[in-house]
């Protein structure tokens, strides 16, 4: 009877020790935060943050006039992985393409013969709150150009973020669920339009800009206090850049349009992103009343008009995307042109 003699075992060294070590709970906040973006892999989505502050930052100091691109490319860095910057680039061209084409076509707004709308508006207004403009009321009880509260800033960050956030969570969109990005792109699209056609029917000013065209009192733009408050020179040279490119087309507030759509949006995926979404949203207009951006009737016109996009949007897609679709195969040459009959 043959016995094996069996070799005592070697203790394995910790490297090759299958089971996985603890989880760093240094940063459990981060950590958890990161996991619900689902964008990566940690050290490597730490590390696209660490590089796109630096581009922001660097192209800050080079030129204010490169703030709003750096902003843009950015967001890419940080959302997207080097493995998919070609699928992003395919889906967010239309996009960029919409907002280009919205930017250039809402310079041109004030260019018509069409007369300004402010004293419609401040009559609206003072109809609908028993004779009171809600920016002056607010501002008269709350604001003092001497002495910046806390909520000053508060209200124009939130105005500022305008600028990323809908962007940012456009790409978000894109990554978790593509098919429902292109309902978001299509309700964009929609929205930017629709806004556009408003714009050059109804050309109307903020309230900071009605001082000499509507009998009212004073109104402040308390963005202008709180960014000449951080840096004077850097607020002026960065909002000849990307400021408004048409003070006039203020009615539907774009702003609260973009951001309330995006808020439907974060209603129908549930959880947390619907709090978040709607608290955004009641932010934003708070903040563009206040801060005299925009009139109240600005802000729900814009809800108005972001309501009808997200729910109108799958059927203007199953108009579009058949022509697209054609579009697309004569381009691969799938589609051949036929020859009529011979006589």
């Amino acid at each position: 009877m043959n016995q094996t003699t069996q070799r005592p075992e070697t203790p394995r060294p910790e490297s090759e020790d299958p089971e996985p070590r603890p989880r760093d709970t240094r940063l459990p906040w981060i950590y958890r935060f990161i996991d619900r973006l689902a964008l990566g892999d940690r050290r490597a989505l730490l590390t696209r943050i660490g590089f796109a502050l630096l581009l922001i930052v660097g192209l800050a100091l080079v030129s204010p006039s490169f703030f709003g691109w750096g902003l843009a490319v950015a967001a890419t860095i940080v959302a997207v992985p080097i493995s998919r910057l070609r699928a992003y680039a395919t889906a967010f061209l239309p996009y960029g393409a919409a907002w280009l084409v919205f930017t250039m076509l809402r310079a041109l707004a004030d260019e018509t013969r069409v007369p300004l709308r402010t004293d419609a508006v401040t009559r609206i207004e003072r109809w609908m709150f028993f004779g009171n403009i809600p920016t002056i009321w607010l501002q008269n009880h709350l604001f003092d150009p001497l002495s910046l509260a806390w909520y000053d800033y508060a209200t124009t960050f939130v105005h500022w973020s305008y600028f990323f956030v809908p962007h940012l969570a456009a790409i978000l969109i894109w990554r978790k669920n593509p098919p429902l990005f292109t309902r978001y792109l299509v309700a964009t699209t929609l929205l930017l339009g629709l806004g556009l056609l408003v714009y050059f029917i109804s050309p109307a000013a903020p309230p900071w800009l009605t001082t000499d065209t509507a009998p009212q009192a004073d109104t402040y733009r308390v963005m202008a206090n709180v960014g000449r408050e951080i840096n004077s020179s850097l607020y002026d040279r960065t909002y000849s850049v990307v400021g408004d490119s048409n003070p006039v087309a203020a009615m539907p507030s774009m702003h609260q349009a973009i951001t309330f759509l995006v808020a439907l949006f974060a209603i129908q995926a549930g959880g947390w992103l619907r709090i978040s979404g709607i608290l955004y949203s009641i932010a934003m207009g708070f903040s563009l009343v206040y801060t005299g951006e925009h009139y109240v009737i600005d802000i729900v016109i814009g809800s108005a008009l972001a309501t009808y996009a997200f729910f109108t949007a799958d059927r203007w897609l199953t108009v579009i995307a058949p022509l697209f679709q054609t579009l697309r195969r004569h381009a691969r040459g799938e589609l051949q042109p036929t020859s009529p009959p011979p006589v």
